[in-house]
């Protein structure tokens, strides 16, 4: 085996530690990974007290994961890691929480139900299994990394909500995803020489379907932190791209339904061109988000008319103050002339 195997090394001091603890010789030595290149690793997360730790309760397992380097795609100890690993090498990571996930919680999920508490310390068992330098993207390739962000995004989406951090992203992964597949179509677009073909339209549909799901994703997720303005936002950008897509429409219908600056009216336009796309399938979720809808209108109306019985009542007993206080005025000014009525006749 090579000697790089069994030797510990200080990434970030001993906060960030890397030991290879094998490797596959069958393999040529790889090029330096380096910014923007693309890495599949298979990794396993555990709790860990100290480097020695190997054995703790699983966190997370994830296995052909494709990242980015630079892309903050993982963890930042898990992607310095692999930046100073080759292709074919397995190693171990210890990390001190701040590499790791911080003051964020990670959940357990039904495979691990272990929960990472906030400031915990962990241990990587990490492969690198392949190295791809960004000189050679292509786009099938790029639309691989685009679902490869999408799929990382759902696990921050699931498992690491809390305080906030994960929020953020899986907005960021989604948003970076839908970008790259964006960015692909316009490069094709703008490319007059390009020859067309039935290998180019099946991947620029999947890929305007890809960058769709993944803005369809920030919008659910804003939705979720109850973000209702920034949901309908991304809504409307996914029905741009497709007026027919039934997810963008019935979470716009919801987001205009909550926003405080949306009206009925943009949510009964949005349910109207659900309905026209509905199938079977989605039909209870249209039924769920028209009840929801009409609920939320009577509420409305209750209230309505609560505030104007309200500004009744009030009306009415101001009116009723100011006659009272007018028919004091009166008497006062009543007696004011008989008083002096009464001084002239003694006078005379």
């Amino acid at each position: 085996e090579g000697e790089r195997v069994g030797k510990w090394m200080n990434l970030m001091g001993s906060d960030l530690q890397l030991k290879v603890i094998s490797q596959d010789l069958s393999i040529e030595k790889s090029q330096p990974c380096e910014h923007e290149d693309a890495v599949y690793i298979d990794f396993t997360g555990r709790r860990a007290t100290d480097r020695d730790d190997t054995k703790g309760s699983i966190f997370q397992e994830a296995n052909n994961w494709l990242i980015v380097i630079g892309d903050k795609d993982v963890t930042p100890a898990l992607e310095l890691a692999v930046r100073f690993m080759e292709e074919g090498e397995t190693g171990l990571v210890f990390s001190k929480s701040k590499f790791a996930y911080g003051a964020t919680e990670r959940v357990g999920g039904i495979k691990y139900t272990t929960t990472l508490s906030a400031h915990s310390d962990i241990c990587y068992e990490v492969k690198v299994k392949k190295l791809i330098k960004s000189q050679v993207f292509s786009p099938e390739f790029q639309i691989e990394i685009a679902l490869s962000k999408k799929i990382i995004a759902n696990d921050c989406y699931q498992f690491e909500w809390s305080n906030g951090n994960g929020k953020q992203k899986a907005i960021t992964m989604y948003r970076k995803a839908a970008d790259v597949m964006i960015n692909l179509l316009a490069e094709e677009e703008n490319n007059a020489q390009q020859q067309q073909n039935d290998n180019t339209k099946d991947y620029q549909k999947k890929a305007n379907e890809v960058a769709i799901d993944c803005i369809n994703n920030i919008s659910a997720v804003y939705l979720k932190s109850k973000e209702y303005k920034k949901a309908k936002d991304a809504a409307t950008e996914v029905i741009l791209r497709d007026s027919n897509n039934f997810k963008a429409l019935l979470r716009a219908a919801r987001a205009a339904l909550y926003d405080p600056t949306g009206t009925f009216e943009e949510s009964e336009a949005a349910l109207a061109a659900a309905e026209n796309v509905c199938d079977e399938d989605n039909n209870k979720d249209l039924r769920k988000m028209k009840l929801e809808l009409e609920n939320k209108k009577k509420q409305y109306k209750k209230k309505r008319k609560e505030l104007f019985s309200k500004m009744s009542s009030g009306f009415k007993v101001k009116k009723e103050i100011k006659e009272e206080k007018a028919a004091q005025e009166k008497e006062i000014s009543s007696n004011e002339k008989n008083m002096s009525a009464g001084a002239s006749t003694v006078v005379w």
